[in-house]
């Protein structure tokens, strides 16, 4: 069984930096969407505050579709043989739904481990509960319960989380 790793970042430390203006920032902010159906998609008024745009005006936050895309070419390609077995290692994350277009595609990955790194009882309740929004009840049930599961939560010994 192979294991490959993937280690990365959603959120990243921001530290302030007065040489930075609303231009240069890479800083990405948001609001919940609000509409709904064909409005979501012609009422533009306020897109500029919604992640998923940010995210592409800012050029942050992209690189997990080329792992989406490697690890799933990979998991057609060798399908006969052992299969390779892919780590997603979450660090200091409320795992909130805003996020959830990242998230649900990396855990929902074949063949892929998540452990995701809480520091307190508090935090693991929100991560669980933030967790339920982004893949459901029963997919989250299945992923952590028996011997296959596919989600660890795995407390954190670092107070920087």
């Amino acid at each position: 069984m192979v294991n490959n790793s993937i280690d990365s970042y959603v959120k990243k430390d921001i530290k302030a930096d007065i040489a930075n203006d609303v231009n240069s920032c890479n800083l990405v902010l948001r609001i919940d969407e609000y509409l709904s159906g064909e409005a979501k998609d012609k009422d533009n008024e306020f897109i500029q505050f919604k992640k998923f745009f940010q995210r592409i005006y800012k050029g942050t936050g992209c690189l997990y579709t080329d792992w989406v895309s490697l690890i799933n070419d990979n998991n057609k390609r060798f399908a006969k043989a052992s299969p390779t077995i892919n780590n997603v290692y979450i660090y200091g994350h409320s795992l909130d739904v805003t996020d959830a277009d990242i998230f649900r595609r990396l855990i929902l990955l074949d063949n892929t481990i998540t452990t995701i790194f809480y520091h307190s009882k508090e935090s693991i309740g929100s991560q669980i509960a933030n967790l339920v929004k982004v893949i459901g009840e029963d997919e989250l049930i299945k992923r952590t319960d028996g011997s296959n599961r596919s989600i660890i939560f795995k407390q954190s010994s670092s107070e920087k989380l």
